[in-house]
Protein backbone atom coordinates (compact mmCIF):
# COMPACT_ATOMS: atom_id res chain seq x y z
CA UNK A 1 0.00 0.00 0.00
CA UNK A 2 2.82 2.45 0.68
CA UNK A 3 4.52 1.75 -2.69
CA UNK A 4 1.16 2.47 -4.51
CA UNK A 5 0.89 5.53 -2.37
CA UNK A 6 4.50 6.68 -3.09
CA UNK A 7 4.25 6.14 -6.96
CA UNK A 8 0.55 7.79 -7.12
CA UNK A 9 2.12 10.68 -5.55
CA UNK A 10 4.57 11.39 -7.97
CA UNK A 11 3.45 10.65 -11.56
CA UNK A 12 0.22 11.86 -13.50
CA UNK A 13 -2.59 8.91 -13.81
CA UNK A 14 -2.27 8.86 -17.99
CA UNK A 15 1.95 8.69 -17.66
CA UNK A 16 1.57 5.49 -14.98
CA UNK A 17 -0.59 2.71 -14.52
CA UNK A 18 -0.47 0.41 -11.75
CA UNK A 19 -1.78 -3.18 -11.82
CA UNK A 20 -2.41 -5.00 -8.65
CA UNK A 21 -2.68 -8.78 -8.06
CA UNK A 22 -3.72 -10.53 -4.63
CA UNK A 23 -2.19 -13.73 -4.94
CA UNK A 24 -4.18 -14.42 -1.67
CA UNK A 25 -7.23 -12.44 -2.38
CA UNK A 26 -9.87 -14.99 -2.46
CA UNK A 27 -11.85 -17.76 -0.90
CA UNK A 28 -10.14 -20.97 0.02
CA UNK A 29 -6.81 -18.60 0.35
CA UNK A 30 -6.80 -17.47 3.84
CA UNK A 31 -8.90 -14.10 3.54
CA UNK A 32 -11.67 -12.15 2.39
CA UNK A 33 -11.99 -11.27 -1.12
CA UNK A 34 -11.69 -7.40 0.67
CA UNK A 35 -8.39 -8.20 2.13
CA UNK A 36 -5.27 -7.34 0.56
CA UNK A 37 -4.63 -4.35 -2.00
CA UNK A 38 -7.99 -3.91 -2.65
CA UNK A 39 -8.22 -0.67 -0.45
CA UNK A 40 -5.67 0.75 -3.36
CA UNK A 41 -8.40 0.53 -5.96
CA UNK A 42 -10.01 4.08 -5.35
CA UNK A 43 -6.14 5.65 -5.97
CA UNK A 44 -6.75 6.26 -9.87
CA UNK A 45 -3.47 5.08 -11.02
CA UNK A 46 -5.45 1.85 -10.52
CA UNK A 47 -6.06 0.51 -13.81
CA UNK A 48 -6.51 -3.29 -13.19
CA UNK A 49 -6.86 -5.36 -9.80
CA UNK A 50 -7.06 -8.95 -9.61
CA UNK A 51 -7.81 -11.83 -6.89
CA UNK A 52 -6.41 -15.03 -7.78
CA UNK A 53 -9.59 -17.20 -6.82
CA UNK A 54 -11.15 -16.67 -10.40
CA UNK A 55 -9.01 -18.74 -13.03
CA UNK A 56 -11.09 -17.09 -16.39
CA UNK A 57 -9.68 -13.79 -15.76
CA UNK A 58 -6.32 -14.81 -13.69
CA UNK A 59 -6.18 -16.42 -17.75
CA UNK A 60 -7.22 -13.52 -19.26
CA UNK A 61 -5.19 -11.21 -17.18
CA UNK A 62 -1.85 -13.81 -17.84
CA UNK A 63 -2.92 -13.44 -21.66
CA UNK A 64 -3.89 -9.32 -21.60
CA UNK A 65 -0.12 -8.61 -20.03
CA UNK A 66 1.81 -10.81 -22.34
CA UNK A 67 0.50 -8.96 -25.13
CA UNK A 68 1.11 -5.35 -23.77
CA UNK A 69 4.66 -6.69 -23.41
CA UNK A 70 4.58 -7.38 -27.18
CA UNK A 71 2.45 -4.59 -28.37
CA UNK A 72 5.72 -2.47 -26.53
CA UNK A 73 8.27 -4.51 -27.79
CA UNK A 74 7.07 -4.10 -31.14
CA UNK A 75 6.55 -0.17 -31.02
CA UNK A 76 10.14 0.02 -29.11
CA UNK A 77 11.89 -1.60 -31.41
CA UNK A 78 15.74 -1.56 -30.09
CA UNK A 79 15.25 1.15 -28.37
CA UNK A 80 14.42 1.18 -24.87
CA UNK A 81 11.78 2.76 -22.57
CA UNK A 82 13.68 6.09 -21.67
CA UNK A 83 15.22 6.48 -25.16
CA UNK A 84 12.17 6.47 -26.97
CA UNK A 85 10.06 9.03 -24.42
CA UNK A 86 13.47 11.34 -24.81
CA UNK A 87 12.85 11.27 -28.55
CA UNK A 88 9.32 11.45 -28.62
CA UNK A 89 9.46 14.53 -26.75
CA UNK A 90 12.49 16.45 -28.61
CA UNK A 91 10.18 15.42 -31.91
CA UNK A 92 7.13 17.17 -30.00
CA UNK A 93 8.95 20.37 -29.18
CA UNK A 94 10.04 20.94 -33.09
CA UNK A 95 7.84 23.75 -34.74
CA UNK A 96 7.54 23.28 -39.05
CA UNK A 97 9.37 26.59 -40.15
CA UNK A 98 6.72 29.16 -41.95
CA UNK A 99 7.65 31.07 -44.91
CA UNK A 100 6.90 34.52 -44.91
CA UNK A 101 6.17 36.54 -47.74
CA UNK A 102 6.00 40.30 -47.88
CA UNK A 103 2.83 41.71 -48.74
CA UNK A 104 1.68 45.63 -48.10
CA UNK A 105 4.75 46.08 -45.87
CA UNK A 106 3.37 43.35 -43.64
CA UNK A 107 4.56 39.04 -43.09
CA UNK A 108 2.45 36.73 -43.63
CA UNK A 109 2.15 33.29 -43.90
CA UNK A 110 1.90 31.27 -47.17
CA UNK A 111 -1.03 28.72 -47.36
CA UNK A 112 -1.24 25.73 -49.64
CA UNK A 113 -2.87 26.67 -52.86
CA UNK A 114 -6.81 26.18 -52.15
CA UNK A 115 -6.94 26.79 -48.73
CA UNK A 116 -7.48 30.28 -47.09
CA UNK A 117 -4.40 32.27 -45.70
CA UNK A 118 -3.49 30.99 -42.34
CA UNK A 119 -5.57 27.81 -42.63
CA UNK A 120 -1.58 25.76 -42.97
CA UNK A 121 -0.65 27.09 -39.39
CA UNK A 122 1.64 24.76 -38.22
CA UNK A 123 0.95 22.13 -35.82
CA UNK A 124 3.01 23.37 -33.11
CA UNK A 125 2.83 26.47 -30.47
CA UNK A 126 1.62 29.04 -33.30
CA UNK A 127 -2.21 30.25 -33.43
CA UNK A 128 -3.22 30.65 -37.15
CA UNK A 129 -4.16 34.16 -36.90
CA UNK A 130 -6.29 36.31 -39.67
CA UNK A 131 -4.06 39.01 -39.30
CA UNK A 132 0.15 38.98 -40.23
CA UNK A 133 0.84 38.91 -36.25
CA UNK A 134 2.02 35.44 -35.01
CA UNK A 135 0.45 34.29 -31.32
CA UNK A 136 1.73 31.93 -29.28
CA UNK A 137 -0.69 29.55 -27.54
CA UNK A 138 -1.49 29.78 -24.33
CA UNK A 139 0.56 27.50 -21.77
CA UNK A 140 -3.53 26.26 -20.59
CA UNK A 141 -4.37 25.47 -24.05
CA UNK A 142 -1.40 23.84 -25.39
CA UNK A 143 -1.65 21.25 -21.86
CA UNK A 144 -5.37 20.71 -23.59
CA UNK A 145 -4.03 19.85 -26.35
CA UNK A 146 -1.46 17.51 -25.67
CA UNK A 147 -2.44 13.98 -26.35
CA UNK A 148 -1.85 11.27 -23.41
CA UNK A 149 1.05 9.45 -23.96
CA UNK A 150 0.43 6.23 -25.56
CA UNK A 151 3.05 4.31 -23.65
CA UNK A 152 3.05 5.14 -20.21
CA UNK A 153 4.88 3.35 -17.47
CA UNK A 154 3.39 0.35 -15.75
CA UNK A 155 3.91 -0.74 -12.07
CA UNK A 156 2.77 -4.59 -11.49
CA UNK A 157 2.31 -4.97 -8.07
CA UNK A 158 2.08 -8.40 -6.38
CA UNK A 159 0.72 -9.60 -2.90
CA UNK A 160 1.69 -12.96 -1.38
CA UNK A 161 3.86 -14.12 -4.68
CA UNK A 162 4.19 -17.26 -2.76
CA UNK A 163 0.50 -18.04 -2.91
CA UNK A 164 1.04 -18.12 -7.05
CA UNK A 165 4.34 -19.71 -6.53
CA UNK A 166 2.34 -22.54 -4.55
CA UNK A 167 -0.96 -21.96 -4.14
CA UNK A 168 -2.71 -24.03 -1.38
CA UNK A 169 -4.65 -26.94 -2.46
CA UNK A 170 -8.18 -25.89 -2.05
CA UNK A 171 -7.62 -22.60 -3.77
CA UNK A 172 -10.01 -22.08 -6.42
CA UNK A 173 -7.31 -20.13 -8.76
CA UNK A 174 -4.66 -22.97 -8.48
CA UNK A 175 -5.09 -24.03 -11.98
CA UNK A 176 -4.17 -20.51 -13.44
CA UNK A 177 -1.75 -19.64 -11.08
CA UNK A 178 1.13 -21.29 -13.56
CA UNK A 179 -0.36 -18.78 -16.05
CA UNK A 180 -0.05 -15.70 -14.20
CA UNK A 181 3.44 -16.37 -13.09
CA UNK A 182 4.78 -16.91 -16.97
CA UNK A 183 3.63 -13.64 -17.12
CA UNK A 184 5.25 -12.34 -14.32
CA UNK A 185 8.63 -13.87 -15.38
CA UNK A 186 8.04 -12.52 -18.67
CA UNK A 187 7.61 -9.16 -16.86
CA UNK A 188 10.56 -9.65 -14.73
CA UNK A 189 13.20 -10.84 -17.57
CA UNK A 190 12.20 -7.99 -20.81
CA UNK A 191 9.57 -5.32 -18.69
CA UNK A 192 12.52 -3.41 -17.39
CA UNK A 193 13.42 -2.35 -21.13
CA UNK A 194 9.42 -1.80 -22.18
CA UNK A 195 8.76 0.39 -19.07
CA UNK A 196 7.00 -2.22 -16.94
CA UNK A 197 8.08 -3.12 -13.55
CA UNK A 198 7.61 -5.71 -11.17
CA UNK A 199 6.73 -4.67 -7.17
CA UNK A 200 6.53 -8.26 -5.33
CA UNK A 201 5.73 -9.16 -1.59
CA UNK A 202 6.28 -12.35 -0.59
CA UNK A 203 6.30 -14.43 2.34
CA UNK A 204 9.51 -16.97 3.45
CA UNK A 205 9.62 -19.98 0.23
CA UNK A 206 11.90 -21.83 -1.24
CA UNK A 207 10.28 -22.45 -4.25
CA UNK A 208 9.82 -18.41 -4.41
CA UNK A 209 13.43 -17.79 -3.96
CA UNK A 210 14.23 -19.93 -7.38
CA UNK A 211 11.22 -17.92 -9.50
CA UNK A 212 12.79 -15.28 -12.33
CA UNK A 213 11.10 -12.30 -10.33
CA UNK A 214 13.51 -13.65 -7.24
CA UNK A 215 16.44 -13.95 -9.27
CA UNK A 216 16.24 -10.76 -10.80
CA UNK A 217 15.47 -8.50 -8.33
CA UNK A 218 17.35 -5.49 -7.98
CA UNK A 219 16.17 -4.33 -4.46
CA UNK A 220 15.06 -6.23 -1.88
CA UNK A 221 13.43 -5.36 1.32
CA UNK A 222 13.29 -7.18 4.02
CA UNK A 223 11.27 -6.24 6.95
CA UNK A 224 11.70 -7.50 10.70
CA UNK A 225 9.25 -9.58 12.62
CA UNK A 226 7.50 -6.66 15.24
CA UNK A 227 8.02 -7.59 18.80
CA UNK A 228 6.22 -6.30 22.09
CA UNK A 229 9.25 -3.72 23.56
CA UNK A 230 10.01 -0.19 23.69
CA UNK A 231 13.29 -1.31 21.95
CA UNK A 232 12.21 -4.10 19.53
CA UNK A 233 11.52 -3.95 15.97
CA UNK A 234 7.80 -1.85 15.40
CA UNK A 235 6.24 -2.85 12.38
CA UNK A 236 7.25 -1.22 8.80
CA UNK A 237 10.96 -1.57 10.26
CA UNK A 238 13.49 -3.42 7.72
CA UNK A 239 16.41 -3.23 5.44
CA UNK A 240 16.56 -2.22 1.82
CA UNK A 241 19.46 -4.21 0.17
CA UNK A 242 20.70 -3.44 -3.22
CA UNK A 243 22.37 -5.56 -5.96
CA UNK A 244 25.58 -4.29 -5.11
CA UNK A 245 25.98 -5.19 -1.96
CA UNK A 246 24.63 -2.12 0.07
CA UNK A 247 22.10 -2.21 2.94
CA UNK A 248 19.87 0.70 4.09
CA UNK A 249 17.78 0.76 6.98
CA UNK A 250 14.88 1.97 6.92
CA UNK A 251 11.13 2.55 8.95
CA UNK A 252 8.04 2.39 6.75
CA UNK A 253 5.22 4.63 8.02
CA UNK A 254 1.90 3.09 8.19
CA UNK A 255 -1.27 3.44 5.20
CA UNK A 256 -4.59 3.49 5.70
CA UNK A 257 -4.48 4.85 9.37
CA UNK A 258 -7.86 6.67 10.07
CA UNK A 259 -8.51 10.42 10.86
CA UNK A 260 -11.25 11.35 13.59
CA UNK A 261 -14.33 12.91 11.51
CA UNK A 262 -14.15 16.07 14.38
CA UNK A 263 -10.36 16.60 13.22
CA UNK A 264 -9.81 20.15 12.39
CA UNK A 265 -6.17 19.68 10.53
CA UNK A 266 -6.03 17.21 7.85
CA UNK A 267 -2.90 14.96 7.61
CA UNK A 268 0.68 16.85 6.77
CA UNK A 269 3.82 16.00 6.90
CA UNK A 270 6.46 16.90 9.60
CA UNK A 271 10.50 15.92 10.59
CA UNK A 272 11.19 12.88 12.42
CA UNK A 273 14.15 12.28 13.88
CA UNK A 274 15.95 8.79 13.40
CA UNK A 275 15.88 8.12 16.98
CA UNK A 276 12.18 8.54 17.20
CA UNK A 277 11.44 5.97 14.14
CA UNK A 278 8.83 3.63 15.12
CA UNK A 279 7.65 5.20 18.23
CA UNK A 280 4.19 4.64 19.01
CA UNK A 281 1.86 7.19 18.47
CA UNK A 282 0.66 10.03 21.21
CA UNK A 283 -2.65 8.77 22.70
CA UNK A 284 -5.57 10.56 21.90
CA UNK A 285 -8.97 10.65 23.65
CA UNK A 286 -11.60 7.83 23.21
CA UNK A 287 -13.89 10.14 21.47
CA UNK A 288 -11.01 11.05 18.61
CA UNK A 289 -10.22 7.81 17.98
CA UNK A 290 -10.41 7.01 13.75
CA UNK A 291 -13.80 6.97 12.64
CA UNK A 292 -12.77 9.02 9.23
CA UNK A 293 -11.51 8.52 6.09
CA UNK A 294 -8.40 7.05 5.70
CA UNK A 295 -4.98 8.76 4.50
CA UNK A 296 -5.24 6.64 1.78
CA UNK A 297 -8.41 7.65 0.63
CA UNK A 298 -7.82 11.27 0.86
CA UNK A 299 -4.48 10.98 -1.17
CA UNK A 300 -6.84 9.10 -3.92
CA UNK A 301 -9.60 12.00 -3.76
CA UNK A 302 -6.68 14.28 -3.88
CA UNK A 303 -4.91 13.22 -6.83
CA UNK A 304 -8.73 12.87 -8.71
CA UNK A 305 -8.71 16.53 -8.36
CA UNK A 306 -5.64 17.09 -9.68
CA UNK A 307 -6.00 14.45 -12.68
CA UNK A 308 -9.15 15.96 -13.49
CA UNK A 309 -7.64 19.75 -13.72
CA UNK A 310 -5.09 18.73 -16.11
CA UNK A 311 -7.46 16.31 -18.15
CA UNK A 312 -5.02 13.02 -17.52
CA UNK A 313 -7.13 9.86 -19.28
CA UNK A 314 -6.45 7.27 -17.25
CA UNK A 315 -4.72 3.76 -18.29
CA UNK A 316 -7.18 1.28 -19.63
CA UNK A 317 -7.24 -1.43 -18.03
CA UNK A 318 -5.72 -5.15 -18.72
CA UNK A 319 -8.92 -6.64 -17.97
Amino acid sequence: MAVVASLAAAERPDRLGVVLVDGRGGPGAGGGPGDGLRVCTDVPHVTTYLTAHDPVRMREFAQSLSAELKRRAELLGRSDFAEWHAGRELSGRMVTQRTATARGGGAQAESAPGTAPGAAAGAGDLDSAPSSTMRLRPGAARRRTDAAPPLPRLVVVVDDLDGLVAPALGSTGRPAAGSVMRALEAVAREGDRLGVHLVAATGPCARTAETEPARRATLRVSLDAPVAGPDEPAPGRGRLDRADGRSTPFQGGRVTGRIPRTATLRPTVVPLEWHRMGDPPARRPVRELGNGPTDLALLASALERAAREVAAAKVPSLL
